[in-house]
C-alpha cells in the first residue's frame, strides 16, 4: 500500500490530469479503496490507459482490482476554520 501510495503522489497531476478529487481510504493493512471525481464522464474514461499503466506497474503486488461509475449525487465539505 505505500509503494503504491508513494507511485501515486509521483504521477498524478501528470497523468490524471481532469482529476478533480482523490480520497484513498485505507479498508484494511493491506487493502484501499480509491474514490476519484471528474468533471465528466469523457474525462474519467480518457484517464483510463493512464489507470491501466500505473496499476501494470504495479501488478506483482495486486490482487484485485475493479470499479464503478455513477455521478455524485451529495457532497458535502465543511468550510475550513481559518483562524
Amino acid at each position: 500500500i505505500e509503494e503504491a501510495e508513494v507511485e501515486y503522489k509521483k504521477i498524478r497531476a501528470e497523468a490524471f490530469p481532469t482529476l478533480e478529487l482523490v480520497l484513498n481510504i485505507r479498508t484494511g493493512p493491506k487493502s484501499v479503496m480509491s474514490v476519484a471525481v471528474y468533471p465528466s464522464k469523457e474525462s474519467a474514461d480518457s484517464n483510463l490507459p493512464a489507470r491501466k499503466e500505473y496499476q501494470d506497474r504495479l501488478s506483482a503486488n495486486i490482487k484485485d482490482s475493479f470499479y464503478h461509475e455513477g455521478e455524485v449525487s451529495y457532497f458535502f465539505q465543511p468550510k475550513a476554520n481559518r483562524s
